[in-house]
């Protein structure tokens, strides 16, 4: 340490407390001797220190910097002086013979006890410069003894016997504070620490942190306020780059973690855990890690990559350096929100299976509602329906609630669409009465009630919930019930059967079309139309009671083509009485 091995007291060969008197007779003898090129005599530079390689300038450097009282005393804080004859002589006569450890032992002894006396206090000092010193003696810093060096000063300079060290440094008129000496000491020796290395800031206020002396505070104060700021300063650096970046936001947050965690030791050694100084800012970095964590979760959670892990090992991070409560609770919630999610994951892969299912269900369901309610919609919707259900209950299992709730809900859906259909026949057939279309509806119904029943028993056939099994049982019953009767219904039985005449006469051209047969059936050249046509021309026209009907036929049929042709509930009633007509034709 340089402060030790080039300290003028060194240079110059003299003690602390050496008179003005002396240190000019030293010097006198010094220069006479380099001057002569030999070897100066015996004195207290102690070799075994290191090299000193004297020269008469750096005799009169060293004597120039003994001047003034400030600078005595900077340098007889980090040399030696004699405060017991009786212990201090040994000591140093084992020093000039380069016996370390013997000095060492003569003033070890003596502080044995731990407290500072009249009798050890020159010990005190005289074992801290050398341990000093003995701590940078090899290539790398011995951290031991650097510590002991320390302890073993701050104890002997918040001592009352601090006094005598400056008394023998300084002239009676000078005045210095206990505080302003322990602060001169401590500075020079930070700034030795920072020149050589070995040491960090940390450990060096660590180590000071576990002492006791006046100028503790005032002194650690300085290394309060500058890491805090740079602190703050990398929050905002933070905050901005996870905002540009949530995919990256987890690495942000752990290298601002990694590049924080020392100078927050710092503080905490400093300050400590209670300081609401401290509390404020671990906790600003324990916030803005966490939602490192929280946004890099959020980015990936519903993509191929798992952030669990990751978003794990931050917020644990976060949760190291947490000190107020808001922040600990808040890091907890998310923590446990966290492995709920992580507990879901099996659940969450097996919905991922059937999300494509659940989508085109939700289609089939969103554009069945704009659909007309019928049964044959009914039915196509079982039909599309059926793969995809089948896909989910091969995921989820036959009795999983969610695969029986959508299951239910088409099966819902179908049954209210037979149902819908059913019952605006039944009111249609009530109000109708016209004979010929209250047949035509019965005979709609007829069909209706038997595509109804298969839609019945397409929906019998899947997993339901219990409740909506007992509203099917009971509309079913009630369903089959009508299919009886429906059953029993003949309406071409009930109609006026057909007068046949031997007489048969073409149609003239200007009726050889049938307006409402071929609006019922949308083509002139329809099969049906055809049959028609054909009955007219080789039946009707053969007696007089045909050829006026189709008189009459053609005389208001294009009215009611005019009246009836964008109707298609009445087009479909007209349909089935011609195709009941048409079966009586054929028989």
């Amino acid at each position: 340490m340089d402060l030790i091995k080039n300290n003028p007291y060194r240079t110059v060969g003299l003690l602390i407390g050496a008179t003005a008197k002396e240190q000019e007779k030293q010097v006198r003898k010094l220069k006479q001797y380099l001057d002569a090129e030999q070897e100066p005599q015996v004195d207290f530079s102690f070799p075994v220190l290191g090299s000193l390689n004297r020269t008469v300038k750096k005799v009169e450097d060293a004597t120039s910097r003994l001047n003034l009282d400030s600078d005595r005393l900077h340098y007889a804080l980090f040399w030696f002086y004699s405060g017991n004859s009786i212990t201090d002589e040994p000591a140093f006569e084992a020093l000039r013979d380069s016996d370390i450890q013997s000095t060492i032992d003569i003033w070890s002894k003596l502080i044995s006890s731990g407290e500072v006396t009249q009798r050890n206090s020159s010990a005190f000092h005289n074992l801290s410069t050398l341990l000093l010193w003995k701590s940078y003696e090899g290539l790398s810093i011995s951290h031991p003894y650097f510590e002991q060096a320390l302890d073993l000063k701050l104890r002997f300079l918040e001592s009352d016997f601090v006094k005598e060290l400056k008394t023998k440094s300084t002239d009676e008129t000078f005045t210095i504070t206990k505080n302003e000496i322990q602060l001169t000491f401590l500075n020079a020796v930070h700034l030795e620490i920072e020149r050589l290395g070995g040491i960090s800031v940390g450990n060096f206020v660590k180590i000071l942190s576990k002492a006791n002396f006046s100028a503790k505070e005032e002194f650690l104060k300085g290394y309060v306020q500058k890491p805090i700021d740079q602190i703050e300063k990398r929050v905002e650096e933070t905050k901005h780059k996870r905002k540009a970046n949530n995919a990256n936001a987890a690495n942000t947050g752990v290298e601002f973690f990694n590049t924080v965690n020392d100078e927050l030791n710092l503080l905490k050694s400093i300050l400590g855990i209670s300081s609401l100084k401290y509390s404020s800012i671990a906790d600003k970095v324990a916030d803005e890690i966490l939602q490192c964590g929280i946004d890099y979760f959020t980015y990936y959670r519903d993509s191929s990559t798992d952030p669990s892990n990751r978003s794990i090992e931050v917020f644990n991070l976060a949760k190291m350096l947490a000190v107020g409560n808001i922040v600990r609770q808040r890091i907890q919630e998310n923590t446990q929100s966290l492995q709920e999610w992580i507990d879901e994951k099996p659940e969450r892969e097996r919905q991922k299976k059937i999300f494509a299912d659940f989508e085109k269900l939700k289609n089939f369901i969103d554009e069945n509602e704009t659909k007309k309610q019928t049964a044959a919609n009914a039915k196509q919707l079982l039909v599309n329906s059926r793969p995809y259900l089948t896909n989910i209950k091969n995921v989820l299992g036959a009795s999983d609630n969610l695969y029986l709730g959508i299951s239910t809900r088409i099966a819902s859906d179908a049954q209210g669409m037979c149902v819908s259909e059913v019952n605006a026949l039944q009111k249609f057939i009530g109000s109708a009465f016209e004979h010929s279309i209250k047949m035509g509806a019965i005979m709609m119904l007829k069909e209706c009630v038997n595509l109804s029943w298969e839609v019945t028993n397409l929906i019998g056939s899947m997993d339901l919930i219990a409740d909506f099994r007992d509203h099917y049982n009971n509309n079913r019953a009630t369903l089959s019930g009508l299919r009886n009767q429906m059953t029993s219904i003949n309406p071409i039985a009930m109609n006026t059967r057909p007068v046949i005449s031997s007489n048969y006469r073409k149609p003239t051209s200007s009726s050889s079309g049938c307006y409402i047969a071929t609006m019922a059936y949308g083509d002139y050249n329809h099969p049906q139309v055809i049959i028609l046509r054909n009955f007219r021309d080789e039946t009707l026209t053969r007696t007089k009671l045909g050829r006026l009907f189709i008189k009459s036929y053609y005389k208001i049929s294009p009215k009611l083509v005019e009246l009836l042709k964008k109707q298609e509930r009445t087009n479909k009633l007209i349909r089935i009485i011609l195709n009941q007509l048409i079966k009586m034709i054929k028989r």
